[in-house]
């Protein structure tokens, strides 16, 4: 996901800069509808937070309402998420909580859900592709 592009378009209620240092609260009123690619992920939204001045990363806040499950996809890059509230289930059934990290190499492949829903901080260079969509979802 190009976070670079949303964050033109996007006014962050939470975002605070002071002489070229910013910080970013979550704010309720800041999460937007998630996509890969052209697809929306059903019960997925997003908050950019920073990206990287050469382009080596980008982060963003993710957040899965509850019963949510992601396409399976292709992550183009190594992807780290940090899991800051609830539970952040992986597609062989191994739950992240509160404090773990999980790192997706490059070109590993899942769907990710959340029961109870979750909230996680994604850091990754670039996005994912999506592989396969259920059937009736129309990217």
């Amino acid at each position: 996901m190009a976070t670079t592009q949303m964050r033109d378009e996007m006014v962050l209620f939470g975002l605070k800069v002071k002489d070229g240092r910013r910080w970013y609260s979550i704010d309720e009123r800041d999460w937007r509808p998630m996509k890969i690619g052209d697809a929306v992920l059903p019960g997925f939204f997003w908050i950019p937070v920073a990206d990287d001045e050469n382009e080596a990363w980008s982060s963003y806040w993710m957040r899965l309402q509850p019963g949510a499950r992601s396409f399976e996809h292709l992550h183009d890059s190594t992807e780290l998420i940090l899991i800051l509230d609830g539970v952040f289930t992986d597609d062989d059934g191994t739950d992240f909580l509160p404090g773990h990290t999980v790192c997706y190499p490059a070109g590993s492949r899942h769907s990710t859900s959340s029961k109870e829903g979750c909230t996680v901080l994604v850091v990754a260079h670039t996005g994912s592709t999506i592989v396969s969509q259920p059937q009736g979802t129309h990217a």
